[in-house]
C-alpha cells in the first residue's frame, strides 16, 4: 500500500509539471522549507491557478497530488506520535522500577495523551486492588534507611518494596524519613514466616517494641465462606476513565496547559457534576488561562475566562478585579487607536474602533462624539466623490 501511494504520488507530480511546466518551481523557497512541504505549497498553487480559469480537470489533478503529499505527511506524524507514546511509557517503566510512582504516573499519562488506546499505559494506570492484609507490622524508618532494606529484612526479598509502597500509599519510594511508620502486610503468595509468629508470642496487640508492632486486622471485603478475597477484588476492578480524565487535567495544568487541562476537568463533569474538586481546578485553570490572554493584550478573551472562574468562586477578588482592569485596558487601546485612525483620516478604520468601546462602555470619555463626528464626515466625503 505504501509503494503504490508514493508510486501515485510521482506519477501525480510528474503529471503536475508537465501540465504546468516548471515555473512554480522557480519560486525562492522558504528557508529551510522541507521539500515534501514545498512540493504541496507548489501543487496548491496550481490547482487553485487552475480553478480560477476554470479548468476543472486540471485543478482536480493537482488538488489529487497535493493531496497524496498530505496522506504521507500525516502517515509521517502519526508514527512520530507513536513513537513519543512510545518513549514516555518506556521512560514511566524505569521511574516505577526506581519507586518513584509519582513520576511514573505523570509520563504513563503523558503517553495516554499520544495514543489513548495504549493498553500497556491503561492497564498499569487501573487502580490495583488493596492486597488484603491479614497479620502487618509497624515499621518505624531508621535514618538512612531505604524501602528496599526493609522489604529485605521483613519479606528476604528487595524486590517486594512496591507491596510496603502501595499499601502506605507512597509516591516516591526513595523519599523515607526518620521517624516515619510503615505498615508491613503479611500478603497472599508473601509471609512473615518465624518473624511474625515470634513477634505475635512476644508482643501484646498494638505494643511497640523497638521498631515493630505486631496486629491482627480483618481484610476489607472477606469473604467469611473462604473465598479469595484478592480474586474477588481483581474481576471487579475495571479501568476508570474519568479518573484518568481528572489526572490528565491536573497534568495539564501543572505543565501549564491550560486550556487543555480544562477540556479533561470538563469531560470528568459532564460524567459527574457535583465533582467539587475538579470544580476548584476548572477555576483555577480559567483564572491561569485569563492571566495568559492578559498578558498577550487579549483583554475580551481574558476577562471571559475570569468570568468563567468565578462561576466556581463567586467571591474570587482577584477574579473581580482583573475583569475591571481587562475592560479598562480593551477599551483605552481601541479608543487610541481610533483617535490614530481619525488624525490619519481613516475615517472607517476610526469608527470601528470606536464602535468596539461603545459597544462595551458607551459613556467611555468622549467617544460617542468622536463617532458621530467621525460618520459626518466620512458622509461629507462621501457626498464629495459623487459630485462630477
Amino acid at each position: 500500500m505504501k509503494y503504490k501511494l508514493f508510486l501515485l504520488l510521482f506519477c501525480l507530480t510528474i503529471l503536475a509539471l508537465s501540465l504546468g511546466g516548471c515555473g512554480a518551481l522557480r519560486k525562492k523557497p522558504t528557508a529551510k522549507e522541507p521539500p515534501e512541504v514545498r512540493l504541496e505549497r507548489v501543487l496548491l498553487e496550481r490547482a487553485l491557478e487552475y480553478e480560477g480559469k476554470g479548468d476543472s480537470q486540471r485543478a482536480l489533478q493537482f488538488y489529487e497530488a497535493a493531496l497524496a503529499v498530505i496522506v504521507t505527511k500525516k502517515k509521517g506524524l502519526e508514527e512520530s506520535v507513536l513513537k513519543d507514546a512510545e518513549t514516555h511509557y518506556q521512560r514511566g517503566l524505569d521511574y516505577h522500577e526506581q519507586g518513584k510512582y509519582s513520576k511514573a504516573r505523570h509520563e504513563f499519562l503523558v503517553a495516554l495523551r499520544l495514543r489513548p488506546d495504549f493498553p500497556e499505559v491503561l492497564a498499569l494506570l487501573k487502580p490495583p486492588p488493596p492486597p488484603p492484609i491479614g497479620h502487618y507490622v509497624v515499621h518505624e524508618v531508621k535514618e538512612g534507611e531505604y524501602l528496599t532494606a526493609i522489604a529485605q529484612k521483613y519479606y528476604g526479598d528487595q524486590s517486594k518494596f512496591e507491596i510496603i509502597a502501595r499499601v502506605n500509599e507512597l509516591e516516591d519510594a526513595t523519599k523515607l524519613y526518620a521517624g516515619m511508620t510503615l505498615i508491613i502486610p503479611e500478603t497472599k503468595g508473601v509471609g512473615f514466616g518465624d518473624l511474625v509468629e515470634k513477634q505475635s508470642s512476644e508482643l501484646p496487640t498494638q505494643e511497640k517494641s523497638g521498631d515493630r508492632t505486631y496486629a491482627k486486622v480483618e481484610a476489607e471485603g472477606v469473604d467469611k465462606a473462604g473465598e479469595d478475597p484478592s480474586q474477588a477484588q481483581e474481576e471487579e476492578m475495571d479501568y476508570d476513565p474519568v479518573a484518568i480524565y481528572q489526572e490528565q487535567g491536573v497534568t495539564l495544568l501543572e505543565e501549564g496547559q491550560y486550556l487543555a487541562a480544562l477540556h479533561e476537568f470538563q469531560k470528568v463533569l459532564n460524567t459527574d457534576p457535583s465533582r467539587k474538586k475538579v470544580q476548584e481546578y476548572m477555576a483555577w485553570a480559567h483564572y491561569r488561562q485569563g492571566e495568559v490572554f492578559f498578558n498577550r493584550a487579549e483583554y475580551l478573551e481574558a476577562r471571559d475566562h475570569f468570568y468563567e472562574a468565578l462561576r466556581y468562586d463567586k467571591e474570587w477578588s482577584a477574579c473581580k478585579e482583573y475583569i475591571k482592569r481587562a475592560e479598562e485596558a480593551y477599551k483605552e487601546v481601541h479608543y487610541l487607536k481610533g483617535i490614530e485612525h481619525f488624525e490619519a483620516e481613516r475615517l472607517k478604520e476610526a469608527m470601528a474602533e470606536w464602535r468596539l468601546v461603545s459597544k462595551i462602555d458607551p459613556n467611555y470619555k468622549q467617544v460617542k462624539s468622536y463617532l458621530l463626528r467621525a460618520q459626518k464626515l466620512h458622509e461629507k466625503v462621501q457626498e464629495l466623490k459623487e459630485v462630477p
